[in-house]
């Protein structure tokens, strides 16, 4: 049995032989006589996490390996610094010697702008379609009717739960599709046969954030914001997000079986201490828990949870790999594209599939990814996947909803009022910024 690094995370499963259904045999075709003696410019944005390392590192080699099956060809990485990236990819886009290639988060302020070539009349010239990659993050790296780019590096937002906690509680693992209602009757069972003299332990740890917001907005068939993502009166103060909020809030100021938590690091926080026996928290959390000799092997996913009469949604966010609008080597840039982000024997997606979740289904299929414990239930999500409101208004991702007043509600009548309240507050915030 090999081992399968997530995100610097350690999962017992099989080898990960990586695949892509759109390109077969060797690394690279014969390189076209007319970009030949070309070089190709990579840039991306610098990091300090071993994540973030790991991506370069697998980038840089497969960059050579390009260079080695096409000769005359070289390949240029670049990193960015973190502060003050988008400004400065900005100017890189628009000097005289752009970058070709382009890899970083989605941002929807830059997108919006269109500085990426769309990757749809490459994909049709070469007789290809993208229906091996997933349709909702197709959807969401689609701006303007434009593909921006190839969607990598998912990270949806999933449960994680203590198994020993569930094992002392007699109760089973959560279900491949569940409630919030579940949840929460999960939530007292847990805090009920878990209880430690002396301190305060809960069933749940649950983020009171706009992800999570939208996330039950969306299984209710609302959304918190509006579609141009410059208002959220009407919308976050509206009667399905408020009876979903009334739901969770009421159980969690009635039975006190769950946490409520300002943000992800502290779910996360809440479960390294055993605080907690399930927590909802980003995909990425789990390496963290897993680099923890304490809590090493004692925690698994779970879907993210639907309303009782709602659908599954999630707020997943992803990077992008684009090729730049202003590149004077779009057919080389494509051309890698092809033979290492979508060629299924490249040696770029045996590396990077052993830090990332995969995004073509024929390369999840052919690397038993999707038989991995927990693996499964994150590529899954995928099929549930919509674009976070902070890829809609960037703005959004600094509005606080840590507001006591909602948090003490427990009739929909106090949360419509909290809402609203809320709702108008963040308008002007939204106003401001501006």
């Amino acid at each position: 049995m090999k081992k399968l690094v997530l995100g610097s995370v350690l999962l017992l499963g099989v080898s990960p032989l990586i695949g892509c259904s759109v390109s077969k045999g060797k690394e690279a075709a014969t390189v076209p006589a007319d970009i030949k003696s070309k070089e190709l410019v990579i840039v991306l944005q610098e990091g300090t996490m071993v994540s973030s390392k790991y991506r370069v590192t697998s980038i840089e080699k497969s960059a050579k390996l390009f260079e080695e099956a096409n000769p005359g060809v070289k390949v240029t990485v670049e990193q960015i610094a973190s502060k003050g990236y988008t400004n400065a990819l900005i100017e890189r886009l628009t000097n005289k010697k752009p970058p070709d290639l382009v890899f970083g988060s989605f941002n929807a302020p830059l997108n919006e702008r269109e500085p990426f070539a769309d990757l749809l009349p490459f994909f049709k010239a070469d007789k290809m379609t993208t229906d091996d990659l997933y349709e909702t993050m197709i959807g969401m790296a689609t701006v303007k009717g434009k593909l921006q780019g190839i969607p990598m590096a998912p990270n949806p937002l999933a449960v994680f739960y203590n198994k020993e906690w569930f094992d002392k509680a007699g109760i089973p693992y959560p279900a491949k599709d569940w409630t919030w209602e579940q949840f929460m009757n999960l939530s007292i069972k847990l805090q009920a046969a878990n209880r430690i003299p002396g301190k305060d332990v809960f069933g749940s740890a649950v983020p009171i954030d706009v992800q999570l917001f939208e996330s039950l907005a969306q299984s209710s068939g609302q959304s918190v914001v509006s579609p141009d993502g410059n208002r959220v009166s009407g919308y976050l103060n509206s009667k399905p997000v408020a009876e979903a909020l009334t739901k969770l809030l009421y159980h969690m100021n009635t039975s006190k079986a769950s946490k409520s938590v300002s943000s992800y690091n502290s779910v996360l926080t809440e479960l390294n201490t055993f605080n907690a026996g399930m927590g909802i928290g980003i995909a990425t959390m789990f390496s963290f828990l897993e680099e923890n000799p304490n809590t090493a092997g004692k925690f698994g996913f779970a879907a993210l949870p639907r309303l009782e009469k709602g659908v599954r949604a999630n707020a997943l966010t992803f990077s992008l790999l684009s090729i730049a609008a202003s590149s004077k080597q779009k057919e080389l840039a494509w051309k890698f594209m092809k033979d290492v982000i979508l060629n299924g024997d490249s040696q770029f997606q045996k590396d990077w599939g052993k830090q990332e979740l995969l995004t073509t289904k024929s390369a999840i299929q052919k690397s038993g990814q999707h038989l991995i414990p927990g693996m499964n239930v994150l590529i899954d999500e995928f099929n549930y996947a919509f674009k976070p409101i902070t890829y809609r208004n960037a703005a959004l991702s600094s509005v606080q909803l840590a507001d006591k007043r909602l948090f003490a509600s427990t009739t929909e009548a106090e949360v419509m009022a909290a809402l609203a309240d809320l709702a108008e507050e963040i308008d002007k915030q939204l106003k401001d910024k501006k």
